[in-house]
């Protein structure tokens, strides 16, 4: 176990906050404005989204803590990890989620798929 500050972390999360550049003083702003889901494992994890941080003084580092998630053990109150939630990362993530709209308008103008259509019996 180590510690920062008043934080105790694990040698598991001690190491992936190093891989994944994440700050002491990140995990202490996830702790305290994260949203706290329970996991349903024994643990809470505290995440951080924009709606999270309105009002707070870390507002103008949205960009750099979006995303982040602390995981904390109930049991003894241990940073089990930290990770970064991908999907949270990204700004607008239903841009790349689904094929444009343009491009399906497009092709019924082009009327490609017309004649797949079944003929109606007469």
């Amino acid at each position: 176990m180590f510690a920062v500050g008043d934080l105790v972390l694990s040698e598991h999360a001690r190491k992936r906050m190093h891989q994944r550049a994440i700050k002491p003083w990140m995990v202490e702003v996830a702790l305290n404005y994260g949203e706290a889901i329970f996991d349903g494992r024994g643990c809470i994890r505290y995440t951080i989204t924009d709606k999270a941080l309105e009002n707070t003084p870390y507002e103008s580092n949205r960009e750099q803590l979006r995303g982040l998630c602390v995981v904390v053990s109930i049991s003894d109150g241990t940073i089990v990890t930290v990770e970064w939630v991908h999907n949270l990362r990204l700004k607008y993530p239903h841009q790349n989620s689904f094929r444009p709209v343009k491009n399906f308008k497009r092709n019924l103008r082009s009327n490609q798929w017309a004649a797949q259509k079944p003929s109606m019996p007469a």
